[in-house]
């Protein structure tokens, strides 16, 4: 089965590695939408429409002002969440809100709990936090720059 997998892996990075440059983007985020579920299909689209018009030299409102974001956007932070609340091992329930700072690279710095679920909990979620890959930074009039960001860790909810 995990040979099955990775010959599958494999075929599509051939296939996306042989594929019209315009169609990477769409081929990659639709890989990425198959793992979890099609609801969030629209959003995914029209992440492909606005990276389009940015390769044609177009701009689009949404570019020239935007905050952080989580690589892949608001379904990849919550698998990346759940991912890692499970190998967390911390037990109790509550919500947890770290808020930090972005700079121009997409790097989080000065992190602090702003909402706290109790020490242990808090200092789970911030340890999650500050692990978290690169943000695709905020831009302000098109240019990266450092912008506020934050993340609610919720505890001991089955979703």
């Amino acid at each position: 089965m995990k040979l099955n997998k990775f010959f599958l892996m494999f075929a599509m990075g051939i296939v996306t590695l042989t594929a019209d440059a315009q169609d990477v983007p769409q081929k990659l985020k639709e890989a990425q939408m198959q793992g979890f579920g099609s609801k969030n299909k629209e959003a995914i689209l029209q992440g492909a429409k606005t990276d389009s018009l940015a390769k044609a030299g177009q701009t689009t409102k949404a570019e020239t002002d935007t905050d952080p974001e989580f690589p892949g956007g608001e379904i990849f932070l919550q698998a990346y969440l759940k991912k890692k609340l499970l190998h967390s091992g911390v037990n109790g329930k509550g919500d947890v809100v770290v808020s930090f700072m972005v700079d121009k690279k997409g790097n989080i710095y000065g992190a602090e709990v702003t909402k706290s679920a109790g020490s242990t909990l808090d200092t789970a979620a911030f340890n999650i936090v500050t692990g978290m890959p690169r943000w695709r930074p905020g831009l302000t009039k098109g240019e990266p720059a450092e912008k506020p960001a934050s993340v609610t860790v919720s505890f001991g909810k089955e979703e």
